[in-house]
């Protein structure tokens, strides 16, 4: 499977001050409608490539599990295979570029994913869960680290869960995808 970390390097260069809110919105809202407008100002100064995996990327963010869900493996055959440290209700790892994964369980419930970086935790799931899919804080490290999205991918995987995201080739396959949903929305806003 093709992960998004190999593509972020073409992503990292453009996600500056300047670009960082669009980003996050075409990443990260729960509305497609606005990930669409996101997309078409992006357009103007980003080029296509990156772009497209920016795309990618959201529907990897979509395709995760939401918390709290249930694991379909018990907590020591999870802390065994994926190699985390267990400590009361949290199973933790160390990513190579200084980030920590946590994860919090209660048997085989996934209450949530925290990310910490240099003493800051950040909880993967916003609260409240209304326009955003991920916390927007950690929307940002995952475009930074080089480590943090695969590993929480394949913690998914180690946990039995489903993850199946589409990928797309082009920004018009995106755009065909989500147009119908896209006007849907922004009709239902209308009336």
């Amino acid at each position: 499977m093709l992960t998004a970390t190999a593509g972020l390097a073409h992503l990292r260069p453009h996600y500056t001050d300047e670009t960082r809110d669009l980003f996050r919105v075409l990443l990260n809202a729960t509305s497609i409608a606005e990930a669409s407008l996101a997309l078409q100002e992006l357009r103007d100064v980003v080029p296509e490539k990156a772009l497209i995996t920016a795309c990618n990327l959201r529907e990897v963010l979509h395709a995760l599990p939401r918390s709290p869900f249930t694991m379909r493996v018990d907590e020591e055959t999870l802390r065994r295979t994926f190699g985390l440290d267990k400590d009361v209700a949290a199973m933790s790892k160390d990513l190579p570029d200084h980030l920590e994964l946590v994860m919090m369980t209660a048997g085989n419930l996934v209450l949530d994913l925290i990310v910490k970086d240099h003493g800051e935790k950040y909880f993967w799931t916003p609260i409240p869960m209304r326009d955003d899919c991920v916390n927007p804080d950690v929307v940002d490290l995952v475009v930074s680290s080089g480590y943090l999205l695969d590993e929480v991918i394949e913690l998914v995987k180690c946990m039995g869960c489903v993850f199946n995201p589409r990928f797309y080739l082009s920004l018009e396959d995106w755009l065909d995808e989500h147009a119908a949903e896209v006007m849907e929305s922004l009709i239902g806003e209308l009336f």
